[in-house]
């Protein structure tokens, strides 16, 4: 792409676009997750954890194999949250709102 012809606004754009596309491949991420861990493919298959099984599968480090964890596990009873990340809202904004306690 010649990114040299776009004005600097559709630059801007696209890159929102693409958060928001990353935010929503993170939604499902967590859901499938989810289903992965009440399967428990993470214990069938030998691994320690389900972040040590997500870093291994997704190849991914095992930072972001923790934040996926974690957030899944955070927003399991938060359906806002995950309706968030559908309506745009960063994965990094819903992971940080999912470590506030929902009181």
């Amino acid at each position: 792409m010649d990114w040299k012809a776009l004005t600097t606004d559709d630059l801007e754009q696209r890159l929102i676009t693409c958060e928001t596309i990353v935010s929503g491949a993170r939604r499902v991420q967590i859901e499938i997750l989810e289903e992965l861990d009440s399967r428990q493919v993470a214990t069938g298959d030998g691994s320690r954890s389900l972040a040590e099984w997500v870093a291994a599968r997704l190849d991914v480090n095992r930072d972001t194999a923790r934040c996926l964890t974690r957030t899944m596990r955070r927003t399991t009873d938060r359906p806002d949250l995950r309706v968030a990340l559908a309506d745009g809202v960063s994965f990094d904004r819903v992971e940080a709102v999912s470590r506030i306690p929902d009181d």
